[in-house]
């Protein structure tokens, strides 16, 4: 009699465990699943956003260079003025002068830089104050992942309970 409940309750046991096992290896294939539809569908998709949005910034970049240069070019360029036509001036007479000012050094003008647009700011992950980026799972997702979880909970509650 001793030996028909041992049996049976080891049974119960390899059960569960078969069950469970078999529960983890179907997330895992739904798992290998979903990397494999993301790397096939959507990966592609996010390449080539990538490779768009880096040649808009490299195009970017390369008109205000041009920009700059341009700039650069007309600043060093000397421009024709006006001569005034000669006056009589008269000549000058002897007054005494004050103590000469010491030589103080010219502060030097900032050389122009170029600066990105909001294009670049955005594709280097700047987002405006208080807007939320564009990245991770999403609600639904979350939401998904949660409620799967809350699933698996259970199931394994009452699994324990069945034991």
């Amino acid at each position: 009699m001793e030996n028909q409940e041992d049996t049976i309750q080891e049974e119960g046991t390899s059960r569960s465990f078969v069950i469970l096992v078999a529960v983890l290896g179907g997330l895992l294939v739904l798992g290998i699943g979903a990397f494999v539809a993301w790397a096939l569908l959507i990966a592609p998709r996010i390449r080539a956003d990538v490779e768009t949005r880096n040649e808009t910034v490299y195009a970017t970049n390369t008109a205000i260079a041009i920009a700059a240069a341009a700039t650069e070019t007309a600043a060093t360029t000397p421009t024709p003025t006006d001569t005034p036509i000669p006056t009589d001036t008269p000549l000058p007479t002897a007054t005494p002068t004050a103590r000469p000012a010491t030589a103080t050094a010219e502060p030097e003008t900032p050389q122009p830089t170029a600066t990105l647009g909001v294009e670049s700011a955005e594709a280097e992950g700047e987002t405006e104050a208080g807007a939320v980026p564009d990245t991770g799972i999403g609600v639904l997702a979350g939401a998904a992942l949660a409620g799967g979880l809350a699933v698996v909970l259970l199931l394994v509650r009452r699994m324990r309970k069945t034991v």
